[in-house]
């Protein structure tokens, strides 16, 4: 027996946004539904703040407030109040992503044959962020990944007191 066409990533397809007295009902493509509270919204927070919702395309929800705001809601934020399995399946997709880059990181440092602390100072990172990278535990940023060095002109951070930046004479 052939099995039913279902649309593609039907899953990330909202077709239903309604304000309801506790919160707003949502459905998605692939009939999945759920309730977002309102309290859960803070630019909302109660029923009474709400004076319309939109539904422009699949992937975005807009709130619009006795304000006058406009509030965006995404597919992704609202999935999660659809289905319990959402959050913990991205979060592992996540970590699965994390561990396969940090082992990258690791096998392409040993094969340099550089010590995690050479790495770190060639990417103006901490050791122990190097650590943490190559675990898994942690995310690099773009830039460092990327290969991107402070200017010259670079000193202390605003958040230890500094101006964040120095004149190029003063380099």
């Amino acid at each position: 027996m052939t099995e039913a066409a279902v649309v593609a990533r039907a899953s990330r397809m909202m077709t239903v946004a309604r304000p309801l007295d506790d919160g707003i009902e949502l459905g998605f493509a692939d009939g999945a539904k759920g309730l977002i509270p309102y309290a859960d919204v803070p630019e909302v927070g109660e029923r009474s703040a709400l004076s319309g919702v939109e539904l422009p395309n699949p992937y975005e929800a807009i709130l619009r407030t006795a304000r006058g705001e406009r509030v965006e809601i995404g597919w992704d934020f609202d999935r999660h109040y659809c289905d319990p399995l959402y959050r913990p399946t991205v979060e592992a997709v996540a970590m699965r992503g994390r561990q396969a880059l940090g082992a990258r990181i690791r096998a392409s440092r040993e094969s340099a044959g550089l010590t995690q602390e050479a790495l770190a100072g060639r990417a103006s990172v901490g050791r122990v962020t190097l650590v943490r990278l190559e675990k898994g535990h942690h995310s690099p940023r773009f830039g460092t990944l990327r290969g991107d060095r402070p200017s010259p002109w670079h000193t202390r951070s605003r958040a230890a007191g500094g101006t964040g930046f120095a004149s190029p004479a003063a380099a």
